[in-house]
């Protein structure tokens, strides 16, 4: 699932430039977050399973994230409202072997090493980041892992979206799912 994620940058129909309503409408409702800065109405949080999505006041995905540290993700299963259970514990090695076979054509990763205790697998393609967060220590002081492990996935797409029309009200700061 994630080595699909970082070919496609999307699990399932979830992914940067989806709408939320047309994911809404194969997903069922989203759970609703809060602001994503306290001072503006959008973007906005929200969220199915394990995935947490930003989305803009024209309703299309900008962020997807994936904590993965714990071990276990739930995601959504295309084509149902229904959450599945993935196991999460994946290692740098397992991740870019995954990717390397995964007929990851046209789109190329590289390694980031610029936090101390993590490194970043990123992929970019169509306008579209995905990073794979690693950590490369289990705690600060502790030596560096053999094998770092994979502690977040975020993909990114920002926009501009287009700018609303004066004395009308906001349409999307109504939330619709």
């Amino acid at each position: 699932m994630l080595a699909e994620f970082g070919r496609t940058a999307r699990i399932g129909p979830v992914g940067c430039g989806a709408s939320l309503p047309d994911m809404a409408e194969v997903l069922g409702p989203p759970f609703v977050g809060d602001r994503v800065y306290e001072d503006r109405r959008w973007p906005r949080w929200f969220g199915y399973g394990s995935l947490q999505l930003v989305v803009c006041r024209c309703r299309l995905v900008t962020q997807v994230i994936l904590p993965v540290w714990a071990g276990k993700v739930t995601v959504p299963n295309a084509g149902t409202d229904a959450l599945v259970s993935c196991p999460s514990d994946v290692t740098y090695s397992r991740l870019t072997a995954a990717l390397d076979s995964s007929g990851n054509t046209g789109r190329t990763w590289s390694l980031v090493q610029d936090t101390p205790g993590q490194c970043t697998v990123e992929i970019e393609a169509d306008g579209i980041r995905t990073a794979f967060v690693f950590v490369t220590v289990e705690d600060y002081d502790e030596p560096p892992l053999a094998d770092p492990k994979l502690y977040k996935v975020v993909s990114s797409a920002f926009h501009d979206c287009p700018p609303v029309t004066p004395g009308h009200e906001d349409e999307a700061t109504r939330p619709r799912c």
